[in-house]
């Protein structure tokens, strides 16, 4: 079983974020500057980006078991 931290989970998410393939933003440098669509995520978005929702809703499914498996166990 993975152990990660929230940090290390945000770290991750905001990677996909600056991926090209995502949409999401263009990077400048270091800057991850929105694109025009970014905020408005239209019913084709998912399409491309399937494959990194169904492992990111898998990831979540897992994290969310391990804490609370944390909490109630121990």
């Amino acid at each position: 079983m993975e152990c990660f931290h929230t940090r290390d989970w945000a770290d991750e998410s905001f990677a996909i974020t600056e991926a090209a393939r995502t949409m999401y933003c263009v990077m400048h440098g270091s800057s991850c500057d929105l694109t025009s669509g970014a905020r408005n995520i239209s019913a084709e978005y998912p399409d491309p980006n399937e494959a990194v929702l169904k492992e990111r809703l898998k990831r979540a499914g897992v994290r969310l078991a391990q804490l609370l498996d944390t909490a109630f166990l121990n």
